[in-house]
Formats: C-alpha cells, sequence, structure tokens
C-alpha cells in the first residue's frame, strides 16, 4: 500500500534523483572521453613514426624526380616544377583533411543517447 506524499516530500525526491542522474551521466561522459583519448595515444607514436619514414621516402623520390628532369632542362627549372607539383598534391590534401575534421566526429554518443533516454523518462514521470 502507498502512502499519501507530500508536494515538498516529493519534490526533494525528484531533485535528490535528478542530481544523481547528472552525476551518472557525467561519470559516463568522462568514461566515454578516457576511452577514446587511450585507443589514441598508442595509435598516435605510430602515425608519428609513419610519418618521420614517409617523409623521408617522399624527400628521396621527389628529389629523384627532379634529376630525372635536370636531363631535360636546367637543374632549378626541374625544382621549380617539383616544389609545385609538390606544392598542389600538399594544398589538396589540406583541403581534404579540413573538410574531414568536423566537429560532429568530437562528439559522445553514448552520453547523448542516455541523456536523450533520461530526458524522455523523466518527461513521461513527469506528465
Amino acid at each position: 500500500m502507498q502512502t499519501e506524499r507530500s508536494i515538498p516530500e516529493l519534490t526533494k525526491d525528484m531533485a535528490f534523483h535528478l542530481g544523481d542522474m547528472f552525476r551518472n551521466e557525467l561519470k559516463l561522459a568522462r568514461t566515454e572521453a578516457t576511452e577514446g583519448v587511450k585507443s589514441m595515444s598508442g595509435a598516435f607514436g605510430l602515425f608519428a613514426w609513419g610519418a618521420a619514414f614517409g617523409a623521408a621516402a617522399l624527400t628521396a623520390a621527389v628529389l629523384s624526380v627532379a634529376y630525372l628532369l635536370s636531363t631535360l632542362m636546367p637543374m632549378w627549372t626541374a625544382l621549380a616544377i617539383v616544389a609545385i607539383g609538390g606544392g598542389l598534391i600538399a594544398w589538396m590534401l589540406v583541403q581534404s583533411a579540413h573538410k574531414a575534421m568536423k566537429p560532429e566526429n568530437l562528439s559522445l554518443p553514448k552520453t547523448r543517447d542516455q541523456v536523450s533516454r533520461d530526458l524522455k523518462t523523466l518527461s513521461e514521470r513527469v506528465h
């Protein structure tokens, strides 16, 4: 059998549950963000080493193209052509990366879904 509770008691109880729910949402967001950072930290080191070796290989390849072109024209012209071509490729890659880096990719989907469910449940209980 349920006892009748006063409005101040119900309000106090609801405030307690809202605070508890908010703390749980913060814990979920913190856990989700920490997991994402941990998974990326090891990959970042590998990426840095790969980028260093890739830059060295690319430098050697670009110089070999410049030397090949220097058999057909003056060296300064060959280097200028290779530099302009490399600059255009770099510009296109940076533009593609800029488009791929959207704030939506940094969202916390589990936290957003949980907060949405909590708000829906709260709305149903209030009405």
